[in-house]
């Protein structure tokens, strides 16, 4: 047997006859980095980079692996080098962020090859020497498993928890290891805190918190013998807490003018790497408010939290990014970022004061005014809790987070513009976002027991007709949840069978109570325009879906069995019943 080896230097041969062919190429490297970016490249197209891994001709770009070249080392192209750079590329990275000298790198000069031949057998190089054999197989199959374990096999949050614990990587932030031991412990019993509306504070934490300041104000009030009488009813009074459970505030303004203003806020920390998109999300979470109330969003003013950084190009660049993200999803929705107040902070964070308009007042969408009868209808999947709760912990698929974006991206402005076109037969709606799906139901039902000329109402849910992103699944499967899900998950004492519905769906059913970020609406529609109205949205390319996933019922058909501490907004002075079935 005869072997013929070609390289670029061998002379033309027209016709070669062969009886196996091994193709083997070198790496090389994309067209676009010489032929569309001003950095330096070789004759081959590699980025010229120094030892420290920076491009020789563009300070604080870097660059490693088989793309580049190191001008001070040649080596050749293999992915050993690659991995080695890893540690000393962070280190200079990190360096340059901080304003610190770069350290230089020399990678090693030969480095053992291990190829496979298909039939658990491989070929070792390393220099000069080669070997072969069954047994290489086996250690490049134990290399390769234990390299990859890295990434799949990866800590437990309570392996993560004890680490740091123990002076490791994962350390207690600063600002809670200076409030003291009770803190500290509160933070280490979940330590990993979410962000978006999972890092909201709890729905009855806060439901206290608005109670007490509610009273203080109609004490003071009282003290000063100021009467509500005395106050024009129709003028700019803002309607209290305690009476009005909506999704923003509503000022009616004067006679001369008409009309009223809708105002709302909202402000959460990051939970996703890209300020665009976080940007995004948090404008779209932002104006939902104003949407679940069939109101056009006309101005924001933004407040915005940017990181600690030692170049300003950093801040700026963060800042652009987040704020042209934000800009655009309030400009798809015809509203305008008119300004608003910037400062650094620990991590990154954006919140949003958005003010809207109606012009007859009696057409807002409120939470109340649900009927017996009422199909209940959902815009968005639910589960961004437990999603980002599982990405936190390495285990979220890239195809499921790709999912969540999308819809997260979405804004609801095309969907309760829908509405308006069916107000007749749009009963009540709200906004599913921090307190969950089962959380803002509540809401609904609730509102009715303090309003006027409404009836009690009660619910029955589908839980199989209810959308769930597939990444929540996977994390529900793995029991991976937000860290206010215990919180809203008090709820579920407001639920007639809860027992029997975790047993039927031990995997759908705990999500009901996951806190979302840029949730969809949730309507109580009329049954005679219900079909309708589902077809428009299900047609709209702007609605993400529309499903019917249950349907309000006579409040005689639930538990009248009192309950108490239930996760929801509300009038304290009247305790919650168990008003939601799960239909099994």
């Amino acid at each position: 047997m005869s072997i013929l080896l070609l390289s670029k230097e061998s002379k033309a041969q027209p016709v070669i006859q062969f009886h196996e062919c091994l193709w083997c190429t070198s790496a090389g490297a994309a067209a676009w980095l010489s032929a569309k970016t001003p950095l330096e490249t070789t004759q081959d197209g590699f980025l010229k980079v120094k030892s420290t891994y920076e491009c020789v001709n563009f300070p604080g770009v870097f660059a490693a692996g088989d793309c580049c070249h190191m001008v001070d080392h040649p080596r050749p192209k293999a992915g050993v080098f690659a991995v080695r750079a890893g540690p000393p590329l962070k280190g200079n990275i990190i360096a340059y962020l901080t304003g610190k000298q770069l350290k230089p790198h020399t990678p090693q000069t030969k480095f053992l090859g291990l190829i496979s031949t298909g039939d658990k057998y491989a070929v070792a190089s390393r220099g000069c020497f080669t070997l072969e054999g069954a047994y290489l197989w086996r250690l490049k199959d134990k290399i390769d498993r234990t390299w990859m374990d890295g990434y799949t096999n990866l800590s437990s949050l309570d392996a993560m928890n004890n680490h740091g614990k123990d002076g490791g990587a994962y350390t207690t932030p600063l600002g809670v290891a200076q409030k003291g031991p009770d803190v500290m412990a509160a933070f280490a019993a979940s330590s990993m805190r979410c962000g978006g509306c999972g890092a909201k504070v709890g729905a009855t934490t806060l439901s206290r918190v608005l109670d007490a300041v509610e009273k203080r104000r109609i004490s003071k009030t009282n003290a000063f013998t100021l009467m509500e009488s005395s106050i024009d009813k129709q003028s700019t009074k803002l309607l209290p807490a305690s009476r009005q459970h909506d999704d923003a505030a509503v000022t009616l303004l004067p006679k001369k003018g008409g009309g009223a203003m809708i105002q709302s806020i909202d402000f959460f920390r990051s939970f996703i790497s890209d300020p665009f998109l976080f940007g995004k999300i948090a404008a779209v979470h932002a104006l939902s408010d104003c949407h679940a109330m069939g109101a056009q969003a006309q101005t924001a003013l933004a407040l915005a939290v940017v990181p600690y950084a030692a170049d300003e190009a950093i801040t700026e660049s963060t800042l652009i990014d987040m704020l042209s993200g934000a800009s655009d999803a309030l400009g798809a929705d015809d509203c305008e970022l008119v300004g608003g107040h910037t400062c650094e902070g620990a991590e990154l964070a954006l919140g949003f004061s958005v003010s809207g308009y109606i012009d007859d007042p009696t057409k807002l969408f409120r939470k109340q005014g649900g009927k017996v009868g009422d199909k209940i209808v959902l815009t968005k999947p639910i589960g961004t809790g437990a999603l980002f709760a599982s990405d936190m912990r390495g285990k979220c698929k890239g195809w499921h987070m790709a999912e969540a974006v999308e819809n997260m991206t979405k804004s609801n402005g095309s969907a309760s513009k829908l509405a308006v076109e069916f107000a007749n037969g749009i009963h009540a709606c709200t906004d599913v976002t921090g307190f969950g799906l089962v959380g803002h139901l509540l809401e609904m039902l609730m509102a009715n027991d303090s309003a006027e000329g409404c009836s009690a109402i009660g619910a029955i849910l589908n839980i199989g007709d209810i959308p769930f992103l597939g990444g929540a699944l996977d994390a529900s499967s793995q029991e991976i949840f937000s860290s206010l899900q215990k919180q809203n998950s008090r709820s579920r004492r407001s639920i007639a069978n809860h027992h029997e519905a975790l047993n039927a769906y031990p995997t759908t059913y705990p999500l009901v109570f996951d806190p979302q970020t840029a949730g969809g609406l949730l309507f109580f529609v009329a049954p005679d325009v219900c079909d309708a109205f589902v077809s428009r949205l299900d047609e709209d390319e702007g609605t993400v879906c529309a499903s019917v996933i249950g349907d309000v019922c006579d409040y005689s058909e639930e538990s009248d069995e009192k309950i108490d501490d239930i996760c929801t907004i509300t009038n304290h002075d009247k305790p919650s019943k168990k008003m939601i079935r799960v239909r099994l």
